[in-house]
């Protein structure tokens, strides 16, 4: 009976109601995500790992269903196998992203496009440090759930693929899935004075 009723649920929220997807929408939010990461290098210990980070996101609705905009990743790292040494990185990302349904849908289906441009911070226990510059892209996509006419919930599934350029050409290929929520808001309409 609890499976029917919740099923009920999400059958009338994803039909109802009204997502703000429209041309001169502005989008806000962020996700957080899980990743896998295998590294593959000339000259060092290839490793896997599993992070976590934060991903804030700001845009603007170009047209109907398409928003472009920035995200901005933090990330701290530390490791203690095979070598001591901690990473911080920032990152700032352009993105696009297509919704594919109707505005009017309640449930709507997306994909994120972006382009990875990051300054990374190594530390070792020696106090070494250098700074690697990395570039890349990333595909994303999931299912957009509007609870509210302006708050989303989205669940992704995302393909990351990125270039470290020193001291070691490294490659890294990513999948992740990550929870998030957006805002959609218009701008605010100035009243001109007579």
């Amino acid at each position: 009976m609890k499976l029917l009723t919740l099923l009920s649920l999400f059958v009338s929220m994803a039909t109802n109601g009204i997502a703000q997807i429209n041309k001169g929408q502005f989008l806000i939010g962020g996700n957080v995500s899980f990743e896998s990461n295998k590294n593959e290098a000339t000259n060092v210990v290839n490793y896997k790992t599993t992070d976590i980070f934060i991903s804030p996101n700001i845009g603007y609705f170009i047209i109907n269903n398409l928003a472009g905009g920035l995200r901005f990743d933090f990330k701290s790292y530390r490791q203690k196998v095979p070598n001591d040494f901690t990473q911080t990185y920032t990152s700032i990302s352009p993105f696009l992203r297509y919704y594919f349904l109707h505005a009017t849908k309640k449930l709507n289906v997306f994909i994120d496009v972006s382009y990875i441009n990051r300054t990374s911070k190594f530390k070792n226990s020696q106090g070494g440090s250098y700074n690697v510059k990395t570039n890349g892209y990333a595909i994303s996509a999931g299912p957009s759930i509007f609870l509210t006419n302006q708050v989303a919930l989205e669940f992704t599934v995302g393909y990351k693929r990125t270039i470290e350029n020193a001291p070691y050409p490294t490659t890294s290929t990513i999948i992740n899935s990550g929870i998030g929520v957006q805002i959609h808001f218009e701008k605010a309409k100035i009243r001109s004075k007579k």
